[in-house]
């Protein structure tokens, strides 16, 4: 438990950082005497309109979660346990590299809810991979079509860059699929190899095997369940996912309303999804300071200059920190305010 909050806050201190840089340059370089009249003016309920989007959008995963669960036999998540795992898995992953601290923790909360190891190692997998796999299939076609959207030649190579990645996660998930006597081998030789860590030095190596080979049986078959026996399972996960991103999409341009902007609402939703799609392997924590970037990019030609930085933090603030907030209260509460 002392690794995971040393983990947590250096990883929640570092991300604090670097946004707190890039806000500042963006001011900087966007901020004049207009700026401060365009905030007075800003009108408030459009503010809240982003708020309850936002909410939405949470429970939408939460839903989606509950679905997925519903494809293990005898597992049940109810839309409260499900929102609380999303909110966590934010969080945690929000402030490691490349999100990489929220699958673990997935997992781990998964395991609680009577669902074993290697199946909630699996539903994590299968829920990443149908994600990212919705924004790998759109970006580029977005890009062809609407290519006008995005006159930066960057955001065209970084999404390329990001495909690239996507396909050998793709390619890792197939083998895992068809050949799970390797990756048996492969984690039972390193778990071994590692038994100078203390916790594992006194584990049995066939203790080892065993709770190696069985976690990938649970894995492996929890994988094929779904593949030919959960279609519309994988079909309901799938299309409340696409509600969630489309909910939190709609959040940037209603708050361009807010600054009394005209707002093309599908050019706005749409310029959005390739800038995600690389967030995925953005190797700072939560995508700190490369999303605010390539989305002041993205959002240029949509809102004044002048408007720019001050548009980005309250979008940033009002999306992500304040999802990151409640899922921050959410774990501590879940793990236990002695623990954390």
């Amino acid at each position: 438990m002392r690794e995971l909050n040393n983990t947590i806050k250096s990883g929640l201190k570092i991300s604090l950082i670097i946004t707190i840089i890039v806000f500042l340059i963006i001011l900087f370089l966007t901020t004049d005497s207009r700026t401060w009249h365009a905030l007075k003016s800003i009108n408030g309920k459009y503010l809240v309109y982003v708020i309850l989007l936002n909410i939405l959008s949470w429970i939408w995963s939460g839903i989606r979660y509950s679905i997925l669960i519903q494809g293990i036999e005898g597992a049940k998540l109810n839309l409260l346990e499900a929102l609380q795992i999303h909110l966590s898995y934010y969080f945690a992953a929000s402030i490691t590299p490349t999100s990489a601290g929220g699958e673990p923790l997935e997992i781990y909360l998964l395991s609680k809810k009577n669902i074993k190891v290697g199946q909630a190692t699996a539903l994590s997998l299968f829920r990443y991979v149908i994600n990212t796999l919705t924004f790998a299939l759109a970006s580029p076609l977005i890009i062809y079509f609407y290519s006008y959207l995005f006159p930066q030649n960057i955001i065209r190579k970084l999404v390329q860059y990001s495909a690239i990645l996507f396909l050998m996660v793709v390619g890792l998930f197939l083998f895992a699929l068809f050949k799970p006597r390797p990756i048996i081998r492969l984690l039972s030789y390193v778990l071994i190899k590692l038994r100078k860590i203390p916790f594992l030095r006194k584990i049995h190596p066939f203790k080892i095997l065993r709770v190696v080979n069985k976690t990938v049986r649970d894995f492996h078959n929890t994988l094929w369940s779904f593949l030919k026996e959960k279609k519309l399972t994988i079909l309901g996960f799938f299309l409340f996912n696409l509600l969630s991103w489309i909910t939190y999409f709609l959040i940037a341009p209603v708050l361009m309303s807010a600054f009394n902007l005209q707002v093309n609402y599908i050019s706005v939703v749409l310029v959005q999804v390739p800038i995600f799609f690389m967030m995925f392997y953005v190797p700072s924590p939560g995508g700190s300071g490369a999303i605010e970037i390539l989305l002041s990019l993205a959002f240029a030609p949509f809102v004044p200059k002048y408007i720019l930085g001050i548009f980005i933090i309250l979008w940033r603030t009002l999306t992500h920190y304040l999802t990151l907030l409640v899922g921050a209260i959410v774990l501590v509460y879940i793990l236990g305010i002695k623990n954390w």
